[in-house]
C-alpha cells in the first residue's frame, strides 16, 4: 500500500522524509570525518581473530573487515574507541558470507 503511495506521489514521500535523510546525511559525514580518530585496542584486534580462527573463517581479510567496520560503527556513534558492543554489532555480517561452513544456518534449511 505505501509503495503504491510513493510511486503516485512520490514527491510528497521525499518532502515528508526530507528532514530525517538530511539528518542521517549528516550524521554519515560526521562519522567519516571522526573515522580517522576511532581507535581499537590490541587486545579487541586479537580477539577478532580468535573468533576468526575458531570459525575458521577463509583467509584474512575477515579480521580486516571487521577491524575496519567496528571502527566505522564507533564512529557512527560518535566515538572514537571501539568497544566490544561495536564488535558485536557488525561481526555477523562481515563473517557470515567468509565461512567454509556456515554453523548458523539450520540442517534444513
Amino acid at each position: 500500500e505505501e509503495r503504491t503511495s510513493f510511486d503516485q506521489t512520490p514527491m510528497v514521500w521525499i518532502e515528508n522524509y526530507e528532514a530525517q535523510q538530511q539528518e542521517l546525511r549528516d550524521k554519515i559525514v560526521a562519522a567519516q570525518q571522526l573515522l580517522p580518530t576511532v581507535e581499537i585496542d590490541y587486545d579487541l584486534r586479537v580477539k577478532i581473530s580468535e573468533v576468526c580462527s575458531q570459525l575458521d573463517v577463509d583467509g584474512l581479510r575477515g579480521d580486516i573487515v571487521t577491524n575496519r567496520a567496528a571502527k566505522a560503527h564507533a564512529a557512527y556513534d560518535v566515538r572514537d574507541k571501539v568497544t566490544v558492543d561495536d564488535i558485536a554489532a557488525i561481526i555477523t555480517l562481515c563473517l557470515r558470507h567468509r565461512l567454509r561452513k556456515d554453523p548458523l544456518e539450520t540442517i534444513d534449511s
